[in-house]
Parts: structure tokens; C-alpha cells; sequence
């Protein structure tokens, strides 16, 4: 995990605006079909812990339950998809597109490759997994 001091994020149109003090996790592009259809293409997100990270403006803030194990926020007004959470965990998922550079991440790892459309490659460099890494 990177340290980084109140790191802030929006979605495009400002109607969701986040302040993040402490460690925000290296990015994981996520290539499952869930994420595919959010995006339009592989989720790339990072996360902190919930406490971290504080509103500055949630008036456009959704939630979506994408599955009985997770929920999905997004932008009503701009439609940006801004957050992944699972249901029983102390951490939230943000998409590293909302930071502005430099946004001082890291591509970590790819997940959930076994879903990866055909249309685009993976680097090589960046490891692969078909589930979360351990």
C-alpha cells in the first residue's frame, strides 16, 4: 500500500467528491463480467479502509446491488462508476479513474482473467489471476 495525505477524487461532473487520508491500495484491474458491463471495459480500482475516506459531496451518489455479496456506486447525473464494496468488508473499492495525476498507484495485478474479453491484451509483466490473489 502507498501512503498518500488526503488524496481527493470526483466523478465527472463533481456531484461526488471524496477526500482519502492514509494508505489507498495499489490498483487491481478487475476483468470479471460485472465490471465489464459497469465500465464498458475492465475495471481498474484501488481501495482503502472506509474510515479513511470521507465525503466532501454525495448529493449524486446511487447505490446498485450488483450481487448478494456486493453493491456498486455510481454517479446519477454523469453515470461514473465510482465504487465497488462488498457487503461485509471494512473496504471500500474506488476506480482509480477519479484520481487526478499524479495519482502516485500502481498496477498491482489483473483478477478474474478468466472473464477478460477477447478484443484487448494483458501485459505480461503485471501478474494474472482468475480469482483474488491470497
Amino acid at each position: 500500500m502507498k501512503k498518500i495525505r488526503s488524496k481527493k477524487a470526483q466523478c465527472l461532473c463533481g456531484g461526488i467528491k471524496i477526500a482519502i487520508k492514509g494508505k489507498l491500495r495499489d490498483v487491481f484491474n478487475c476483468h470479471c463480467s460485472q465490471c465489464t458491463k459497469t465500465h464498458g471495459n475492465y475495471g481498474s480500482y484501488t481501495s482503502c479502509k472506509l474510515e479513511n475516506l470521507s465525503f466532501i459531496n454525495k448529493k449524486t451518489l446511487k447505490w446498485f446491488k450488483s450481487s448478494l455479496k456486493a453493491k456498486r456506486g455510481f454517479c446519477k447525473n454523469c453515470g461514473a462508476s465510482f465504487f465497488f464494496k462488498r457487503n461485509s468488508s471494512n473496504y471500500i473499492s474506488i476506480s482509480a479513474g477519479m484520481f487526478s495525476n499524479p495519482t502516485m498507484l500502481k498496477t498491482k495485478n489483473n483478477i478474474f482473467t478468466k472473464g477478460k474479453l477477447d478484443y484487448y491484451f494483458l501485459d505480461k509483466r503485471i501478474p494474472k489471476y482468475n480469482r483474488y490473489p491470497k
